[in-house]
């Protein structure tokens, strides 16, 4: 009994933290559509400077998610 009830805590706190992440990933992902409106909408649309800030979101998702330069 005391494992079902442990283990039921566990998938209560795993679904917590889940449901923290994807709150965060959405909020996130809403500021960055902001940012990214807010540059093109100064600089008027160049290519080059749309190419190099999606080569550097590659490149800073690449390093912290561990897929480049990681351990």
């Amino acid at each position: 009994m005391a494992r079902l009830l442990l283990l039921i805590c566990l998938v209560v706190a795993v679904l917590a933290l889940l449901g923290a992440a994807v709150t965060a990933w959405g909020r996130a992902a809403q500021e960055g559509r902001k940012v990214a409106s807010d540059l093109t909408a100064r600089s008027g649309g160049n290519n080059v400077e749309r190419i190099s800030y999606a080569a550097l979101f590659l490149l800073m998702l690449g390093v912290t998610s561990g897929l480049l330069g990681g351990l």
